[in-house]
């Protein structure tokens, strides 16, 4: 009993056929509202007759117009009785550079890393299993060649088809075929096991608890986080003198800025525990805390400061999005949606606002703007301002903050050596041993007079 051979096309064209028209049609968003993806292909005779023509559509898994092109040419094959000769016509210039070189040449790894490696595989499947002699020819795209545009027209119309009941299952018959939950992965190999990777390093990344210690970790958008972090020029700064800059944005990420909570963890013989932020003396100086700082000065307010960059950052991201093209038409009350999101909220800064601090993008932020933009828009869009949000933070309250925290420590007369020192508490001599611990935080008039004076 023979086995019999899969098949893509349930089509059996005779063998008087010589020349195939292939061509597609792709409708991405905006211009549909998902991705709707259209073939067709015209089989004719020597004689110029038109023996058979098909047109379906086909799922939008990795949707791409070469792929339709790429499948167009694959379910005209299978059709093909064992032994033809044909000649295939396409407007396609990119499938006929892709045909020499995986399909005319012997195989090489490279193909592996080519989207649509799994039907150019099956491609050669068919082509050796029928025995078939296929050569490609170029079809000028605007040339006015009737079978051209008649094969062109199909391909558009089965858009709008309602008698095209069902779509056709992609029955691949490549040799191999990498599924991941049950699809085939017909895209670059390499990036795909990277990105899962990615994934996988991605989520060891948000459970931990620093991440979720006031909020879910649901909250955050941790796919538009990474494109910013990976995306983001601050990755390049060493070239530019802003080493420095990376080094805040990454400790600002993960929590470990050097803030007095986190030294008093570190070095507690060095930072007694009860010792408060010393620019207000009202509250621990946390990471959340260096945002919305009072600080003894008005003028020199983090909290104000703070204040003016996020409502800058959100009027920026606003005119970005108002002036780049939606899926869909904007609202009248987009504006008006848009900056009255809780992550712009900063009376006080909400937990989302301060998670937007931490370079962790609000997951109802991109849930908002995901009703208008794709996915890359938004991401894309954010990147840059994101940037230089927090870059004007790094310079107008971190690098303020730390040149005050610097004359600080020398007033407690803790030095960089004894800093730098791995002794106890037993070896470390507190300064003023003889005044409590607990009142060590200054009010930091005197030093605020000399600052406000430079």
């Amino acid at each position: 009993m023979n086995k019999q051979v899969p098949r893509i096309s349930d089509i059996q064209l005779p063998s008087s056929v010589s020349t195939l028209y292939i061509d597609s049609s792709f409708l991405p968003p905006p211009s549909h509202p998902v991705s709707s993806m259209a073939f067709a292909w015209t089989a004719i005779d020597p004689d110029g007759f038109i023996l058979e023509s098909h047109y379906n559509n086909i799922s939008s898994i990795f949707p791409s117009a070469l792929r339709l092109e790429v499948f167009a040419l694959l379910h005209g094959l299978d059709s093909l009785p064992q032994n033809s000769t044909i000649t295939v016509a396409t407007d396609c210039a990119q499938l006929l550079s892709l045909w020499s070189l995986y399909v005319d040449a012997p195989f090489i790894p490279k193909m592996l890393k080519e989207s649509n490696h799994l039907l150019w595989s099956s491609i050669h499947t068919i082509m050796s299993q029928k025995n078939l002699d296929v050569t490609l020819v170029k079809v000028p795209a605007h040339a006015d060649d009737i079978l051209n545009n008649h094969v062109d027209a199909l391909a558009k119309a089965a858009h709008t088809d309602s008698q095209l009941s069902s779509r056709p299952s992609l029955e691949l018959l490549a040799p191999c075929i990498l599924q991941f939950n049950s699809l085939p992965v017909d895209m670059n190999i390499w990036k795909f096991i990277r990105d899962i990777f990615d994934a996988k390093s991605l989520l060891t990344l948000a459970v931990l608890p620093r991440f979720n210690s006031y909020s879910s970790t649901s909250d955050i958008d941790w796919a538009c986080t990474k494109f910013c972090l990976n995306n983001n020029k601050q990755f390049a700064s060493h070239r530019n003198g802003r080493s420095e800059f990376c080094g805040f944005c990454i400790k600002l990420l993960l929590d470990m800025l050097s803030t007095l909570t986190t030294l008093q963890r570190r070095k507690p013989h060095l930072y007694n525990p009860s010792w408060l932020c010393p620019q207000c003396n009202s509250s621990p100086e946390t990471l959340d805390h260096l945002w919305t700082c009072p600080y003894i000065l008005p003028e020199f307010s983090p909290l104000n400061t703070f204040k003016t960059l996020l409502l800058a950052l959100r009027t920026n991201c606003l005119d970005k999005f108002l002036s780049t093209s939606s899926l869909i038409p904007l609202p009248d009350s987009f504006a008006a949606e848009f900056m009255a999101l809780d992550c712009w909220n900063c009376e006080p800064p909400s937990f989302s606002c301060l998670k937007l601090a931490r370079k962790l993008i609000p997951i109802s932020l991109t849930e908002f703007l995901g009703n208008y933009f794709s996915s890359l828009i938004i991401w894309s869009t954010l990147d840059t301002p994101l940037h230089d949000f927090h870059f004007d933070l790094y310079v107008q309250i971190w690098l303020c903050r730390s040149i005050f925290f610097h004359h600080w420590e020398l007033a407690q007369g803790i030095t960089k050596k004894m800093k730098s020192s791995a002794l106890g508490p037993s070896s470390i001599v507190y300064p003023s041993s003889n005044i409590p611990l607990d009142s060590l935080t200054p009010s930091f008039t005197g030093q605020a007079n000399f600052f406000k004076m430079s």
